[in-house]
């Protein structure tokens, strides 16, 4: 069983929050539901979108929620044009390589998002394997999309980190026993350390986030 680097995917590797608000506002409008960025950030980030629209469109019926989420995330994947990965994670995942050890992606996010995110960052080919949370019995905070993903790459849990920017996956990360670092893209440390992260850091060049990866894997990262 060896080491694993498991990734989240909107505000982890890559800063596309305020895509998903932009186009998760113009699907809720309609309804009159004039959503903020402060709701957003604390009721929206990292929840999956079948709790979403349960949340935001109680009177609606499932197959009609599940159309105005439909319609928002074409929204969004229409505003990609061009994206960049985090701040030092490509040196991360060069690392990685060097060292023999699995990298993942693990995202509620819809599987046309993730590929789509992954082909304009040129990084389909860097990570081993993508879990998709809605196409598991239980997406995130449910331990399930981390446990798959290590089953995947027949990884170890105690020498796994998931990187994640919500409370809901630093949530599913730990309960499947994966290490946690707390992305801070859009939420407070304090929310992360709450749901579990043991360290927080800014972007991958972070020395307190190598410092973790080189504990829990067993090796040494480069920083950026």
């Amino acid at each position: 069983m060896t080491a694993t680097l498991l990734f989240d995917m909107d505000g982890t590797i890559v800063e596309s929050d305020h895509l998903h608000f932009r186009a998760l506002r113009s699907v809720l409008m309609p309804h009159g539901i004039d959503l903020d960025w402060e709701t957003y950030r604390t009721r929206v980030i990292g929840v999956a979108n079948v709790v979403t629209a349960a949340t935001f469109l109680p009177a609606l019926s499932p197959a009609e929620r599940a159309a105005v989420l439909d319609t928002k995330e074409a929204a969004y994947r229409a505003m990609i044009t061009d994206l960049e990965a985090a701040s030092g994670l490509l040196p991360l995942l060069d690392w990685a390589d060097g060292e023999g050890i699995a990298c993942a992606v693990v995202t509620n996010a819809p599987r046309a998002n993730a590929e789509l995110v992954l082909e304009t960052l040129r990084m389909t080919n860097r990570f081993a394997c993508l879990v998709i949370g809605e196409e598991l019995p239980n997406a995130k905070p449910h331990p399930l999309p981390y446990l798959t993903a290590i089953e995947t790459l027949e990884g170890d849990p105690a020498r796994a980190i998931a990187f994640e920017d919500s409370p809901a996956g630093a949530t599913s990360a730990f309960a499947a026993g994966v290490g946690v670092v707390g992305m801070l893209t859009s939420v407070e440390s304090t929310a992360l350390r709450n749901a579990g992260a043991s360290v927080v850091a800014h972007d991958f060049n972070d020395p307190a986030l190598l410092s973790y990866v080189r504990e829990r894997t067993r090796g040494e990262p480069k920083r950026a």
